[in-house]
């Protein structure tokens, strides 16, 4: 693994990730273009790519506490045999699992609750940063040129067509960003619905992969993890290196669907929408409907618009709850992902 990592650019992106400081310049290009990009740069910047030989990664990753200070500490280790077949385990003082993944099963340490999220998170953005297939697929991409401290990046938006906008521009990172270097497919930034922000203050090369040697991952400025790869290498391994020990039990990921009115009570934090004022001098109201995907920490991980009125009332609904939070919704004791929808009211005379 080289190591590519500039200490300029690592300082100004992780200060424009906590001020948010952009100089937005442009945006327009072709969607197929940037969808295609989108495509290159998943493949470039992912160690799960199937071209990929067999690895080792040793990552040693430091959270932190909701004031920004250290906390625990400890590592993340895997060894993948290819995207379907792959061993991690987790080692800290307030966590310890081993996970196996087979071609058709998912194996963890008997007993043992799924992975805190924040590690799981930051083993994905080591290791497939970059959104899926099917996020790709159903998005508008949107791109804007944006200097950030004195570095050029393209920034591209998985922005959702909200009909009849004509008027309004999306807000850079209402909807998962991504941001490169200008004219390149090397991720330098990510943006999840606002608030969540990963900045790759280094990077190396992997099996001509890029690689986020060194990357902090902040909530709403506040560092939240923090990771370093120790080790990563290639390995000898067999597929039958990976069958799970009588230790561990399956496991069935698969996303619960959960009514509205049953997730609604686990509501903790709601911020309240601000009523575009556009909407409300024209008395625009009505519902948003949003499809939610809500992570098993209980934040908002994707937002889908199914139903919406305007595209005032659109934007400000999802502004506000993608920074909503619920109580984990447990299943057989566990915590668990689960998909639902979210009504927004937009009432003027509320």
């Amino acid at each position: 693994m080289t190591n590519n990592g500039s200490g300029y650019i690592s300082r100004t992106l992780r200060v424009a990730a906590i001020f948010c400081a952009f100089a937005s310049i442009a945006h327009a290009d072709d969607s197929s273009a940037l969808t295609e990009r989108l495509h290159r740069a998943a493949r470039s910047n992912s160690l799960d790519d199937a071209s990929l030989k067999p690895w080792h990664l040793k990552l040693a990753f430091q959270l932190f506490n909701s004031k920004g200070n250290a906390a625990e500490n400890g590592t993340i280790e895997e060894w993948w045999y290819g995207p379907e077949v792959h061993k991690t385990v987790y080692t800290s003082p307030s966590y310890t699992s081993t996970e196996i993944r087979t071609k058709d099963s998912f194996f963890r340490t008997k007993g043992v609750p799924s992975a805190p999220y924040l590690l799981s998170l930051i083993l994905q953005q080591t290791v497939h940063p970059m959104p899926g297939e099917k996020d790709i697929a159903s998005a508008k991409p949107d791109i804007r040129k944006e200097t950030i401290g004195k570095v050029p990046l393209d920034c591209i938006m998985l922005s959702q067509e909200i009909k009849n906008n004509h008027n309004n521009s999306i807000p850079l990172g209402l909807f998962p960003t991504y941001c490169f270097d200008h004219g390149s497919d090397t991720l330098r930034m990510a943006y999840d619905f606002g608030s969540q922000t990963i900045v790759l203050n280094s990077l190396g090369t992997f099996q001509q992969h890029n690689v986020a040697i060194d990357q902090t991952m902040s909530w709403n400025g506040v560092p939240a993890i923090s990771a370093h790869i120790d080790v990563l290498q290639g390995i000898l391994v067999k597929e039958a290196d990976f069958a799970p020990s009588t230790d561990l039990e399956k496991i069935d990921l698969s996303a619960v669907k959960v009514d509205y009115k049953v997730i609604f009570g686990n509501i903790i934090s709601q911020a309240r929408p601000t009523y575009p004022e556009r909407a409300r001098a024209n008395h625009v109201s009505g519902s948003v409907v949003l499809g939610a995907i809500i992570a098993r920490d209980g934040r908002v991980r994707s937002l889908k618009l199914l139903s919406v009125p305007d595209a005032d009332l659109a934007i400000a609904a999802v502004a506000a709850v993608r920074e909503w939070r619920y109580k984990p919704y447990l299943l057989n004791g566990e915590p668990t992902e689960i998909e639902t929808t979210i009504t927004v009211n937009f009432n003027i005379g509320s």
